[in-house]
């Protein structure tokens, strides 16, 4: 064992005041943990890597009845401690302009705040977390000004989720956008979906709209009717736009 993470264990051990197998079996957690940590971040000082050994013993204190548990909730208490990543935070030494270039925070409901951001509860320009908002999002909840992705994602430009709400493109089982959606119910200027509102609707159950395509319409005559309808829609987007919609007529 490295004796330098040998002497910050014993500090933790002897301040909860274990001994026999309960010693032996936080000694290797922790040491397993403190290794785990420093392959991740590459820091090797384990004041850094876990904190004060005195604020982690009161925690083991205040947290484990060591007389009465068996030993798995023993371990079950060990990860709720953050033992195993589960309390795990890291915050890059790189900063622009004052904000950590990356911050984990793996905290039951920790906010992590970054540049890029991985946490609970995540902040950041590229954000990934339970809940997310960030220029670019991924999480359970997901807000970006630019794109999002998850169970409910909301977005400036792009989203993809289960609820996908978005001002430019949106995808999912109920997606909302003012541009175009696709999904299994699609409401927008241009709707894409099982069924789908709008002012163009390309449906395969049922449809409302002032234009209204089943799936057996031609490709052609659709994008047609959009170059008609809003003409000021970029050719690249066209393009993007008659992908998409020949996948919707094949499927």
């Amino acid at each position: 064992m490295n004796k330098e993470y040998d002497n910050y264990i014993n500090k933790i051990v002897s301040n909860i005041g274990l001994s026999g197998k309960k010693a032996r079996r936080v000694r290797e957690d922790l040491y397993s943990s403190l290794i785990e940590k420093q392959q991740i971040t590459g820091e090797t000082n384990p004041y850094i890597l876990m904190g004060d050994p005195e604020d982690i013993a009161e925690e083991f204190r205040e947290n484990i009845g060591m007389e009465s548990e068996t030993y798995l909730e023993y371990k079950s208490k060990l990860n709720i401690l953050g033992v195993h990543h589960y309390w795990y935070e890291y915050k890059s030494k790189v900063n622009i302009m004052g904000i950590p270039l990356l911050h984990i925070n793996c905290k039951p409901m920790g906010v992590a705040k970054g540049i890029i951001s991985i946490g609970s509860i995540a902040i950041g320009v590229l954000a990934f977390g339970g809940i997310s908002i960030g220029a670019i999002s991924f999480g359970a909840i997901a807000m970006g000004i630019l794109a999002a992705i998850g169970g409910i994602s909301l977005a400036g430009l792009f989203s993809i989720g289960g609820i996908a709400v978005a001002f430019g493109v949106s995808i999912g089982g109920l997606a909302i956008s003012k541009l175009m959606a696709c999904g299994g119910y699609a409401s927008a200027n241009i709707a894409i979906g099982g069924i789908s509102k709008g002012v163009i609707s390309i449906f395969k159950q049922s449809g409302e709209g002032r234009y209204l395509f089943d799936n057996s319409s031609n490709l052609k005559e659709i994008i047609n009717t959009i170059k008609e309808v809003y003409p000021n829609i970029s050719e690249k987007i066209i393009n993007i736009m008659e992908k998409f919609i020949s996948l919707f007529l094949m499927s």
